[in-house]
């Protein structure tokens, strides 16, 4: 059985944005939109600052685009990167408290250097992808509620809709973004649009010309 990945692809504005919250033993936690706790993390930037200090200090001040967050060791891992360095971090948030206030900060385990600038992009892809999934389960639970069936239930639904919806209407020539968010009327063009970009990227669909989609099976 195959384990999944205990680091969570992240963007750091996300970090940035999530909530510091005290537990039932004064500890502090960075919690997410959803109420999870952000523990594990798997961020790429690009290292703007680099400092150095007392204990054998090391700390990196990461960009990614959408914000910026140190990466922080004392055992010497970081040593070798230098400022402007394309790199990789899997680490662990930690919330040290000087005073009132309070450092979010990434200790780091693994860290590589990215030597493809399109890891960036995979990167980011990633992270839109599994907001697009929340965002779908969100947008069917809302409509459950208020009384509404979409007859989907999760991504993978609605790839497998999608895939059956385009077979069924394509004469030949294909089918049109158009076309298949008025069918989906229900359904939010982002996540329609991320529903076709994996069924894209897996070879379920290709697009005979941009913007026009077909199944590449018969069924």
């Amino acid at each position: 059985m195959q384990r999944s990945n205990p680091y969570r692809k992240m963007r750091i504005e996300q970090l940035n944005r999530a909530e510091l919250i005290q537990d039932d033993e004064d500890r502090w936690q960075l919690i997410d939109i959803d109420r999870i706790v952000i523990s594990r993390v798997w961020l790429i930037g690009v290292i703007t600052e680099n400092q150095t200090g007392s204990n054998n200090y090391r700390g990196l001040k990461l960009e990614d685009g959408s914000g910026c967050i140190f990466i922080k060791s004392w055992d010497g891992v970081l040593d070798k990167y230098p400022q402007w360095a394309k790199i990789e971090v899997l680490g662990f948030i930690q919330i040290s408290q000087s005073d009132e206030e309070l450092d979010v900060f990434v200790r780091p385990n693994i860290v590589n250097y990215v030597t493809d600038d399109n890891w960036f992009l995979v990167h980011r892809l990633k992270v839109l992808q599994e907001l697009s999934k929340k965002q779908i389960s969100a947008h069917i639970e809302e409509a459950q509620v208020s009384g509404l069936d979409l007859g989907i239930i999760s991504l993978e639904d609605l790839k497998s809709k999608l895939l059956k919806v385009v077979r069924e209407l394509d004469e030949g020539n294909g089918v049109s973004f158009s076309q298949i968010v008025e069918f989906f009327a229900e359904i939010d063009e982002e996540q329609i649009d991320a529903a076709i970009t994996e069924l894209l990227e897996s070879g379920e669909f290709f697009e005979p010309k941009a913007g026009i989609y077909s199944s590449a099976f018969d069924s």
